[in-house]
């Protein structure tokens, strides 16, 4: 998820100096998750089951282990009370005896990859609360569990559905997050061949071009990305490859090139954003003098 000698592009060390995971690359995506599992939060109501619907579904599976639905049924009970580990342990059963039924290894997968991420969390609040060097690699080590974990379930989906190319990106994220680069940017070329995904998958392999140095192939990749006209990128997909292009158009010095990502910026951001763009375009123009 890559990184060049100066320190703002550190992975341990944001631009604002807030550590970071190495395994995150400081190309952030658009916070779009490739599955979505809903978990009640600690400020959520949890909902009260009465105790004879889960003896009912307990020993529904005792009498019928290679019936699907009452693990199903567990299992969501379970996650939607936060009883990880029942609800691992009833979902790995039913995937065990029900292995071709997709809701419930769908729902297996979404449990394992919420609990790899609950993981990544609580590592990264106890290297803020304690930044020892146990801590961070401790945090370092739940993102690449994250990361595999991510590979795996794609892997498995594309497998199973090879007409959902959207899992392509997914794959290639993890794939770069681990620094698979070659592996992910053969996965995103196959991914852009699809009008629906090639702004995604485009301006994911600018940020492969950038972490192995290939500056130029990077640039074009970010300027595919919040060009494409039909269909147009999604507004912070557009955005996020502005910003890289014009990073990167001013690293190497490509003044005009800059110019134009950083008027196109100026476009679209927000008011609050704006002055800070229209600082940047003016440091930018006098170079020109």
């Amino acid at each position: 998820m890559n990184t060049t000698s100066d320190k703002s592009n550190d992975p341990a060390t944001s631009p604002e100096g807030k550590v970071e995971s190495k395994f995150l690359s400081r190309f952030t995506d658009t916070d779009q998750l490739f599955v979505r599992t809903k978990v009640a939060t600690n400020e959520s109501k949890i909902p009260s089951i009465a105790l004879v619907r889960f003896q009912q579904l307990e020993q529904s599976i005792r009498n019928a282990p290679a019936t699907p639905d009452p693990y199903v049924e567990l299992g969501q009970i379970y996650i939607e009370q936060q009883r990880w580990s029942d609800a691992r342990r009833v979902l790995d059963a039913g995937v065990k005896s029900c292995p071709e039924h997709e809701t419930l290894v769908v729902l297996r997968e979404e449990l394992l990859l919420h609990q790899a991420n609950q993981m990544v969390e609580s590592a990264k609040i106890s290297h803020s609360q304690n930044g020892s060097d146990e801590n961070k690699y401790a945090w370092d080590q739940a993102e690449i569990s994250y990361a595999n974990e991510r590979i795996k379930i794609c892997r498995d989906r594309y497998g199973r559905h090879p007409q959902q190319t959207e899992i392509l990106v997914n794959w290639a994220i993890g794939l770069r997050q681990l620094a698979r680069l070659d592996e992910a940017i053969e996965l995103l070329q196959r991914a852009s061949a699809s009008p629906e995904l090639r702004a995604r998958a485009s301006l994911q392999l600018g940020m492969c071009y950038q972490t192995l140095n290939r500056p130029l192939e990077a640039l074009s990749a970010f300027r595919k990305a919040s060009m494409f006209r039909e269909p147009p990128p999604e507004p912070k997909i557009r955005q996020r490859a502005l910003e890289l292009a014009l990073d990167l158009a001013e690293e190497i010095s490509l003044n005009d090139s800059a110019k134009y990502y950083a008027s196109q910026l100026l476009l679209i951001s927000e008011s609050s954003k704006r002055s800070q763009i229209e600082l940047r375009l003016k440091r930018l123009s006098a170079r020109d003098l």
